[in-house]
């Protein structure tokens, strides 16, 4: 039984770390939520923002901390080389001596010696009283931040992710294009050499091949560097050889469907006006903070422990040691220091006003700019659904030329008009699926989840 429980135990030492251990990205079909959330966990500007708000945190312990009595040990050891002495009347020590006679006494001994405990407390001190309430503040300031730098984080991953499935998609449109024109050059070059074709066309269908392999490495070099550029939004180390393994998994219209199935309803609050508004209340609990240092100071100050003097070190003598203690209860009132707390509570008051004021342009600026965007992302709908219609009917038109074309019908130069006339509307498709994604993912951005 007890082999069985050591193997129990191993297992899990072995076992349950590994399943809390963080798993790693698959690159070769990487989809957008995959994208989203592992940058959540990894991007360098969120991993900061989580540990500034770890240090908030701590600062607020320590404020807590703070208010606590301070409780300390002393202990002073002296060795006195020149005693200090002063005359007093003689009658003090000797009643017999004469009306004006005076004599030295000395006010110590060549060892002297103190060590206690020390108690001090604030019960109540205007220059700490709102550091607690301001430390909870910048902690809700921060938090708005963390929220703020994730929200930047999810619109650069999913911004990347776009323009590289556009970058894909680009780069297969391109691809099939320039198959079809090495197709036309060989079927014109065998044409050409049995003198059915002019050297013209024979010249024209090279010079497309050569157009079509440009935009073709064009196009792999925009796909390549869309790929590094998620890779460090993603918080990966972009080597070549994550980049070449790298690939999307969504396509245009499933990230469409995904990105506009959401609710089109623009929140009341956004991220940006919501930090400001913590920023003014930040403002607002500082000037009335300040305000308290025209009040006095009450604290509580304590001793209880003893001290030493003899001419010989010798603290083992417990004659030589005498005890002392006090229990002191302390005001004071500022009189000088008010005229500064006046010059800093009119400081506190128009940063005050500046944060309500950049509160009210914000608020004003969002309400346009969100009711802008909306308008916009319902356009660009219509136009990308517009633009996806115009492919499938240019399709079928090349389907139908494309046979024209084969039973000799129509020239090599209409048929390349009208290849050129859709690869034109495959750009416009493109061009509009990036337009809609980009313009739905930005307004996820500035708007609170």
């Amino acid at each position: 039984m007890k082999k069985y429980t050591l193997l129990g135990l191993i297992l899990c030492s072995v076992f349950v770390p590994a399943a809390g251990q963080d798993a790693p990205v698959q690159l070769e079909s990487l989809s957008l939520q995959q994208a989203v959330d592992y940058s959540l966990r990894h991007a360098p500007e969120v991993v900061v923002s989580q540990l500034k708000q770890k240090q908030a945190e701590n600062q607020l312990s320590q404020v807590k901390l703070s208010n606590l009595p301070e409780i300390y040990a002393t202990s002073d050891l002296r060795r006195n080389l020149i005693i200090p002495s002063t005359p007093i009347p003689a009658s003090m020590i000797n009643p017999n001596a004469q009306e004006g006679e005076i004599m030295y006494m000395r006010f110590n001994t060549p060892w002297t010696m103190a060590s206690g405990l020390n108690l001090s407390y604030d019960i109540f001190n205007p220059q700490n009283i709102g550091k607690k309430s301001e430390q909870r503040q910048q902690l809700k300031i921060n938090s708005l931040s963390t929220q703020i730098a994730e929200n930047n984080t999810r619109w650069d991953v999913s911004q990347s992710y776009i323009d590289c499935v556009i970058a894909k998609a680009q780069l297969e449109t391109v691809t099939a294009d320039t198959a079809y024109y090495h197709d036309l050059v060989q079927e014109t070059n065998r044409l050409y050499g049995l003198e059915k074709v002019s050297l013209i066309d024979h010249n024209n269908a090279l010079l497309q091949y050569h157009a079509s392999l440009e935009r073709f490495q064009q196009a792999q070099d925009i796909f390549q560097q869309s790929k590094v550029s998620l890779l460090l939004n993603l918080g990966i180390q972009p080597d070549e050889g994550k980049a070449t393994i790298l690939c999307p998994s969504d396509d245009i219209q499933a990230l469409y469907v995904q990105m506009t199935d959401k609710d089109a309803k623009s929140p009341a609050t956004k991220l940006d006006v919501a930090r400001q508004n913590e920023v003014l209340a930040l403002s607002q609990l500082k000037r009335r903070n300040v305000a308290l240092k025209y009040a006095p100071t009450l604290s509580l100050s304590g001793y209880y422990g003893a001290n030493f003097y003899d001419r010989q070190l010798s603290l083992g003598n417990a004659d030589r040691w005498f005890g002392n203690s006090f229990v002191a209860l302390s005001l004071r009132v500022p009189i000088s220091r008010s005229l500064n707390t006046a010059k800093e509570v009119e400081q506190w008051k128009i940063q005050e006003q500046m944060d309500r004021e950049t509160l009210r342009q914000m608020q004003n600026a969002d309400e346009a700019n969100t009711a802008k965007l909306l308008s916009r992302i319902e356009t660009l709908k219509k136009t990308y659904l517009l633009k996806q219609a115009d492919i499938r009917l240019i399709d079928e038109n090349m389907v139908a030329q494309h046979k024209l074309f084969e039973k000799g019908y129509m020239t090599s130069c209409d048929f390349s008009a009208a290849l050129l006339k859709l690869q034109n509307a495959r750009q416009q498709y493109l061009k509009a699926a990036y337009d809609v994604l980009s313009a739905v993912i930005y307004l996820e951005k500035i708007t609170i989840k």
